[in-house]
């Protein structure tokens, strides 16, 4: 076989490699549905349902129509981009890549959308989803993930330029969405009667069948979340996803660990975000640690995981599905744990050890800062001119 016809056949099988993981991410979208519902009281678990459905929609279209410029088009100083807005192209390669981010924009929503559960206005919640995919996430974006897909249709943001990595999301899409997330239920407040006395026990999911079913699927979702990030079928592949089923495993059964320890029994709770910890943790090195550290990366991760989710309630935030413990903690320890243990050789920014921890930690505190403080100044701004919490009687 000639030399060209090698390269197209690899450029195909690449291309059907991010389409079929495009679609994967987009089945985490049910698995986000049954999770939050199946965590949420059973009156409003129809309400979650439908803002599940409904951020999909509007995040494709604002992202379709500025959110993948901002994030990929001819970068501006390394901050924002400049063009690809209302999204066109004839060229395949770059049809399969907005596909792929597109699904990756409707997670970052979605992960607010429990977190807020229960209490806020649907139009509202609308509100903060364009804000969410419209501004923070691709400008964000844009800082820290330069495509190759693109090539030269792109230059690299200015996080990517100082060797920041994060190779699928644990801070770009994880720990963006927990921030806002974070401030989204310290503008509303936790659900009434929610952390009194006499309702201790009363605030429990419609379904934890139906939430061990969604982590499922976003479980098995998680495969073309981070195997797809790879942009093509290659020998990394493999460790990809051997690595992220691990650290999930490992998350699970140390959630298990930790409730038996703790409740003498299972609870279904850690259960649930015990392997979503582990795979948010994974999400950033997963492609550059060996199968050992990923175990670690995920055991880590659901320990921080559960310690947030006391730590909360100790503080009396409500986060009615554990998006801040598991999307922001999480993700923010992945993203750490990057320049702790990954291959120096696999992510080729020519930093040492101690250089790569340092940009680490930068990206992780300007991307926090910026989508907290953007997100609460916002959310306090909207709430002002229209009240984003439901009546008492609503709720």
């Amino acid at each position: 076989m000639e030399a060209s016809s090698i390269e197209v056949v690899k450029s195909f099988v690449d291309t059907l490699w991010v389409i079929n993981s495009a679609i994967l991410v987009f089945i985490m979208q049910a698995g986000f549905m049954c999770m939050e519902s199946g965590l949420s009281r059973h009156k409003n678990s129809i309400n979650v349902a439908l803002k599940n459905a409904a951020d999909f929609g509007v995040s494709v279209v604002i992202f379709w129509l500025f959110g993948f410029g901002l994030m990929f088009g001819k970068s501006f100083n390394g901050f924002f981009g400049t063009d690809q807005f209302l999204f066109a192209t004839d060229i395949s390669k770059y049809q399969t890549y907005f596909v792929f981010q597109a699904m990756f924009v409707a997670t970052a929503a979605t992960i607010i959308s429990g977190a807020v559960a229960e209490r806020l206005k649907f139009v509202g919640y609308l509100v903060i989803t364009v804000f969410a995919t419209g501004f923070i996430y691709p400008i964000v974006g844009h800082w820290a993930w330069s495509s190759s897909y693109l090539g030269e249709a792109m230059n690299k943001g200015w996080l990517a330029s100082i060797g920041f990595i994060d190779f699928a999301g644990s801070t770009i899409v994880h720990s963006v969405g927990g921030w806002i997330a974070f401030a989204a239920i310290l503008v509303l407040g936790p659900r009434i009667g929610r952390f009194s006395k006499a309702n201790k026990g009363k605030f429990t999911g419609s379904s934890f069948p139906l939430a061990v079913l969604g982590t499922l699927i976003l479980w098995f979702g998680w495969f073309g979340f981070n195997g797809g990030s790879n942009g093509a079928m290659n020998d990394a592949v493999p460790l990809i996803l051997i690595n992220t089923f691990l650290a999930a495993a490992f998350g699970l059964l140390t959630g298990l660990v930790i409730s038996f320890v703790i409740y003498n029994k299972p609870d279904p709770f850690y259960v649930v975000i015990g392997p979503l910890a582990g795979l948010v943790a994974i999400t950033a090195s997963c492609n550059s640690v060996n199968s050992v550290l990923a175990i670690l990366i995920g055991i880590i991760g659901s320990i921080i995981a559960i310690f947030v989710t006391e730590l909360l309630n100790k503080y009396e935030i409500d986060d009615v599905v554990g998006a801040v413990p598991v999307h922001l903690a999480a993700g923010i320890w992945g993203t750490l744990a990057v320049g702790l243990f990954s291959d120096l050789e696999i992510l080729g920014t020519g930093l040492t050890r101690v250089e790569q921890i340092k940009v680490q930690l930068i990206g992780i505190g300007v991307i926090g800062a910026f989508s907290f403080i953007g997100a609460l100044i916002f959310l306090k701004i909207i709430n002002f001119i229209y009240p984003l919490r439901v009546s008492p009687l609503h709720e």
